[in-house]
This record gives structure tokens, C-alpha cells and sequence, in this order.
């Protein structure tokens, strides 16, 4: 169905109404809206298609050139808290305030080291390998070599250096990553093998386990030589002290045994026997007094003190009781004055002298031990104060020995910490402390990595769709088009009648031709009697705007208008036939010029010769009396004024027509060309009254 204006209101059937129209731009609308992109890429569908084909067999021709390449990974697992194999290791193996993610960051480089690497390239042979260390005979590097050497001149040979080169090609190869939060570290290697791939990840893998134990060894045996070299300093430093001290010790008389001084022993010795010696004198002086007390009490069993019991006193004390209970029971029996208890008294007094004699034995025994303990305590007493001096001299030069003794045992422990330190680190050679292990070993890999064919031809293709895009909308934008009725409305200053669907006088593109001629009809007052109109474009809608004057031509016929189609585009070639300007010049008659036109209908004139001259033919009153002729003849006059701004010539015809339709296409008409016709007419006098817009997208 044909779209009308909305701003066009239904009185425009009845009288002429000039809607109020925005202000027209004075340079191309480089803006658009969203439903004017896909117009615009449609129309511009040879770009887009164009370089996404373009792209796409470039992707192809390389897909189908470029060598297939073959990725092999190896998976290797470093725990930074190494392997607390022994309590003091040389390689602490404590934690960094990040956790451990500096550390295993960094063995990442070294694996991308000289030292992992060359084991690698020592251990695959990659030094005699195509590609690695023998460079791979190709056209693509003749061809580099040679322009290298167009650009930058000979170059002076240099020695190869196979093992070099291996590492370079190598390192290109070879990518060292470690995802987030973990310490796992992926080792991958690309090249045209497969099996090469695996062998040289594997190997280097073995290599960087191989460089670690290797490091921790060298950092041992380092330590260890740092060590041996400061024990010989220490041990020296250790004798020294020694000598040092036993010399001290010899010159002050300093005598040591187990570890302390012989006066020192002998005073404690000394000490200990005077108090010995103090205790006997006065064990032995209360003996004898106790012997003393003894003497002359009575003699019986519980009468003697501990000190004067002895045998023979105990047992004369028994014959003195059997006599004393003998001389009892005499008395008893035979009386006092019986010659037997005389003999029994005379016993008894016997044995109490010899017990008398005894005690004076024993008391003088007792008093010549007590004279013996004190004789001793006394020389105990003087040796002790005699020691008891010479300790105070000997403490003068102890507080100096015992200086001397610090200084050896200080120098002693250091020196054992070294010796001991050097024989932990010493074996430690041979431990390997370290935490790494390989996880996953790199297998041949089955299918290649490089390069995916299809997904190289369709990353190409919709690459190419973008940037086919891209390429028309900036075409879009150096150049821009109409997109919209409203945006011809602004650039031409005049409504926009209709909207064709498209260019076939039937159905609703005949309706919206009747409707754009009985529109301008009423805008012009000339309902009901001729009207003349001139239709014009822009050059490359030079075929859209001879078929759309065809089809007012045909919609205008079919009503029972006598129509007249005048072609006036002076860039044709008119030397053929008569026309247009042989009636201007009076050279020849209308009738005689004129014709029936096939398609549509109506008559038809040609533009004429234009051989001769032009100016002479499009004067004011030539015209005028034309314009007059012809409208007494036809109800409707349909002039071809081509592209206007190239026929300033038709100025004068310009002026004497009744309407100005200018003709556009939807998205394909340059906004450039309009405002150039625009321009030429409003300078020549007559502006555009209206625009009939050409929807391509249905047409």
C-alpha cells in the first residue's frame, strides 16, 4: 500500500497547503538511525558479501598452504614448601607472604632459561635437527635472505652456531604458562612432528628436575667449601686460646684437676676433714667425761654410760652380780658372821677393784684420744688458714683465667657449630630436597593444532561481514545517501509526496502516481487545466527517474489525460531526429516531432538537434510560446529535465513550469547530488515543490 507524509493532510486534495518544514542542512546528514543501517548495508551488499568472500579464500588459500603444526603439553607440579628432608637445610624451604606464587612465577623463567633449554637441545639433539639447528631450505626464506640482503647489503659471514640457533628456534616454540591459584605449570612445544614435540617437552621437563637437583647440590657443595675454608681459621683461633690459657694458668700456678683448681680441691678437702676433726674432739672429750662420772657410782646393770661399756667391764659387772646374789642367799641361809659370806665380800670387793682398774684404763684411753682429736684439729686449723691465704691470691688471677676460659669456650663452640654445619651440608649433596615432580608427560599428539581450517573459514567470513560493514557505513558516511522521507524533506525544502513501492504502473505504485499528479494539481490551483511539470534527479538515478516519468505518464493516460512527454536533458545526444529544440528554433512543427510512446501511452518528444545552437532554441519567448502550445493541446506536459544542476541551460523552462518533482531513491540517492539540485533550482528561480522517494527495498 502507498505510504503518504504525514505532515501531507488530506485538504492537500482541495487546496494547496505547504506544510511547515524543518530548516534545510547546508551539507550532507551524516547521521542515520537505527533502522537505516540495515537499508544501507543492503544496498552496499556487493562490499560486504565481496570482502567477506575476499577474506575467506585468503583464509582458505592458507589454511590449505600453511604446514600443519603439532602442540604436545607436559604438565609439572612445584610445591614451593619443599621436601623437609632434614631439620637445617641449606634451601629453606618456608613459605613467601603471596603463598608461594612468586616462586613458582619464577620457575617459569627458568625453564625458559639457557640452562633448561640446552639440556633439552643437548638431550633431543635438536643441534643437528631440520629447522633447529640446521636452517630449513625454503623459498619463503631464499626469498627473505635475498631481500635482506637487497635492502641491507652483503653481510659478512659469521660461524654458525648450531647450538645458538637451536635455542632461538626453540624458545619460538616453546610457551611456559601457569593458570590462576594453582602451581602447575604447563610446558608446551609446537612444531611440524609430533613425536618431536613430545620428546623435546618431556625432555625439557627432565631437564628443569634434572637443573633443580643439580642447583641444590652446587648450593650445598658451595656452602660446604665456604665452611671448610673458616674451619682452618677457627681451629687455629681455638689452639690459640688454649695456649693462651694454659699458658696463664702455669704462670700463676693455676693447677686444675677434673676441671678445678688443686687449691680450690685441697681447701674443700681441708674444710671437710676440720669439721671432721672438730666432730671427733668433741665425741672424744664427752666420752671422757662421761668415763670421769662413771668412776666410783654404784656398779650396777644400767648404772655405766654408753661410753665406758666394753666387754671385759660387762663382764666383770656379771661375775659382780652372781657374787652379790651368791652373798645374798649365804647371808640368808648361814647369817652374817658365816666364814663363807667373808670369802663370798672378799670376791665381790676383787672384782670391784678390778672393775675400778678398768675404768681407769678406759678413762685414760679416752683422754689420750681426746688429747690426739685435739692435737689434730689444731693442724687442720692452721693448714686451713694457710690455704685459705693463698686462695685469696689465687681468686686475683682466677677473675683473668676465667676471662680466658670464656674466650676458649666460646671460640670451641663456634667451632663446632662450623664443623657440625659443614657435615650436615656435605651430605646434603647428595639429598635432593626439592618439590617437583611431573604430573602429566607429553604424549605425540593425534590431530594438529595449527592451522583449524574451518574455523579459520569462518572467523574469516564473519570477519569479513564486519569488515565489509565497516567498509559501507564509511562509504556510507563519505558518502552519504538518503535514508528516510523525513531526511529528503529536510534536504529539498519540499514535502515528499509519495512513497513509490515500486515502478510498475499498477496496484499501489498506481495509486501513489495518481496521487503525487492530483497533489501537485491542487497545490498549483491548475485542477482541471494543464499543467506542466518538470522531473529531475540526480545522476545516478537517471533510469529510476525516466521510469518514473513513464509511469505518471501511463497512471495520467489511463485516466483519459492527454499527456505529453518532453525530453529536455540537453546531456543527450539529439542530432538523430527532430524535437524539442527544432519546435523551440521554429524549424519544425509539434505535430511533426511528436510521437506515440509504446510503454505508457501518451505522446512523446525528443530533445532535437543539438548540432546547432541551444542558447538560440531556450529563450524566454520561444519557451513561453511553446509552453503555451502545448497545454492548449494536452492536460498534462511531463518535461525531463535530467539532472538539473548539469542543465543550467534549462533555466528559462525551469521558470515556465508549473511544478519541479525531484526524484529519489531510498538509500541510494547521494545526499550530495539532491542539495546540489536543490541549489540550481532555488538559483534558477523555481524551487523544488516536491520529492517522489523510490523505496528500493520493495521496488
Amino acid at each position: 500500500m502507498t505510504r503518504i507524509d504525514p505532515n501531507l493532510a488530506v485538504a492537500t486534495w482541495l487546496a494547496p497547503v505547504q506544510p511547515a518544514l524543518p530548516e534545510r542542512p547546508a551539507r550532507p546528514e551524516t547521521s542515520a538511525e537505527a533502522g537505516d543501517l540495515w537499508r544501507i548495508l543492503w544496498r552496499r551488499k556487493r562490499i560486504v558479501f565481496g570482502t567477506a568472500l575476499l577474506l575467506a579464500l585468503l583464509a582458505g588459500a592458507y589454511a590449505l598452504l600453511t604446514p600443519s603444526l603439532y602442540t604436545a603439553t607436559a604438565q609439572i607440579l612445584i610445591d614451593p614448601r619443599d621436601r623437609q628432608v632434614v631439620s637445617n637445610d641449606v634451601n629453606p624451604g618456608t613459605l613467601s607472604p603471596d603463598g608461594g606464587i612468586a616462586q613458582v612465577e619464577s620457575q617459569v623463567k627458568v625453564i625458559e632459561s639457557d640452562a633448561v633449554l640446552g639440556r633439552a637441545v643437548a638431550r633431543t639433539g635438536l643441534e643437528t635437527e631440520p629447522g633447529f639447528g640446521v636452517p630449513k631450505s625454503s623459498w619463503l626464506a631464499r626469498a627473505k635472505a635475498s631481500l635482506r640482503t637487497l635492502v641491507a647489503g652483503p653481510q659478512p659471514e659469521r660461524m654458525a652456531d648450531a647450538r645458538g640457533r637451536a635455542l632461538d628456534q626453540l624458545r619460538r616454540r616453546l610457551a611456559v604458562k601457569r593458570a590462576d591459584k594453582v602451581f602447575v605449570i604447563d610446558v608446551i612445544v609446537t612444531t611440524m612432528d609430533p613425536d618431536l614435540s613430545a620428546r623435546i617437552v618431556n625432555a625439557i621437563a627432565n631437564a628443569y628436575l634434572a637443573d633443580q637437583t643439580e642447583a641444590r647440590a652446587e648450593a650445598a657443595r658451595r656452602a660446604a667449601g665456604d665452611l671448610r675454608g673458616r674451619l682452618d681459621e677457627l681451629r687455629n683461633a681455638v689452639n690459640d686460646a688454649d695456649k693462651k690459657l694454659e699458658d696463664y694458668k702455669a704462670s700463676h700456678g693455676l693447677i686444675t684437676a677434673s676441671g678445678r683448681l688443686v687449691n680450690e680441691q685441697q681447701l674443700t678437702d681441708l674444710n671437710s676433714r676440720l669439721v671432721a676433726a672438730q666432730a671427733r674432739t668433741a665425741d672424744a672429750q664427752a666420752r671422757l667425761q662421761g668415763i670421769r662420772d662413771a668412776r666410783g657410782r654404784a656398779i650396777s646393770a644400767g648404772a655405766m654410760p654408753e661410753a665406758v661399756q666394753s666387754a671385759v667391764i660387762d663382764r666383770l659387772r656379771g661375775q659382780y652380780a652372781e657374787i652379790a646374789a651368791k652373798e645374798a642367799d649365804l647371808r640368808t641361809n648361814l647369817g652374817e658372821r658365816h666364814p663363807f659370806i667373808a670369802a663370798v665380800r672378799t670376791q665381790m670387793q676383787d672384782v670391784r677393784r678390778l672393775i675400778d682398774a678398768e675404768l681407769g684404763r678406759i678413762a685414760g684411753a679416752a683422754e689420750t684420744e681426746f688429747h690426739r682429736a685435739q692435737a689434730n684439729e689444731r693442724t687442720l686449723t692452721a693448714e686451713l688458714g694457710r690455704l685459705r691465704q693463698q686462695a685469696a691470691v689465687n681468686s686475683q688471677s682466677s677473675v683473668q683465667q676465667r676471662e680466658l676460659e670464656r674466650e676458649v669456650e666460646a671460640a670451641r663452640s663456634v667451632y663446632n657449630s662450623f664443623l657440625v654445619r659443614a657435615r650436615e651440608i656435605k651430605e646434603q649433596t647428595s639429598i635432593d630436597s626439592s618439590n617437583a615432580r611431573i604430573i602429566t608427560a607429553a604424549r605425540p599428539p593425534e590431530d594438529p593444532s595449527w592451522p583449524p581450517r574451518l574455523i579459520l573459514i569462518a572467523a574469516a567470513l564473519f570477519g569479513g561481514v564486519g569488515l565489509g560493514a565497516g567498509l559501507a557505513l564509511v562509504r556510507e558516511y563519505l558518502a552519504p545517501t538518503v535514508l528516510s522521507p523525513r531526511q529528503l524533506e529536510r534536504i529539498s525544502n519540499a514535502p515528499v509526496v509519495a512513497v513509490l513501492p515500486g515502478l510498475r504502473p499498477r496496484g499501489a505504485n498506481a495509486a501513489a502516481a495518481s496521487f503525487t499528479l492530483d497533489h501537485l494539481a491542487a497545490t498549483t490551483g491548475s485542477r482541471g487545466r494543464s499543467m506542466v511539470l518538470m522531473v529531475t534527479s540526480g545522476e545516478s538515478d537517471e533510469l529510476q527517474r525516466r521510469a518514473v516519468i513513464g509511469l505518471l505518464a501511463a497512471v495520467a493516460v489511463g485516466r483519459g489525460d492527454r499527456v505529453l512527454l518532453v525530453d529536455a536533458d540537453l546531456r543527450a545526444d539529439g542530432s538523430g531526429t527532430g524535437g524539442l529544440l527544432d519546435v523551440l528554433r521554429g524549424e519544425q512543427s509539434l505535430n511533426a516531432v511528436t510521437a506515440i510512446d509504446p510503454k505508457s501511452g501518451a505522446r512523446k518528444i525528443g530533445l532535437g538537434d543539438t548540432r546547432k545552437s541551444i542558447r538560440d532554441a531556450l529563450t524566454t519567448d520561444n519557451i513561453e510560446r511553446f509552453v503555451a502550445g502545448v497545454k492548449g493541446r494536452f492536460d498534462l506536459v511531463i518535461v525531463d529535465g535530467g539532472v538539473l544542476s548539469e542543465n543550467l541551460r534549462l533555466g528559462p523552462l525551469a521558470n515556465a513550469a508549473d511544478r519541479v518533482l525531484m526524484v529519489a531513491c531510498n538509500g541510494a540517492t547521494r545526499q550530495r547530488d539532491l542539495i546540489d539540485l536543490v541549489d540550481t533550482s532555488e538559483a534558477l528561480g523555481r524551487p523544488i515543490s516536491g520529492s517522489l522517494l523510490l523505496d528500493r527495498r520493495r521496488a
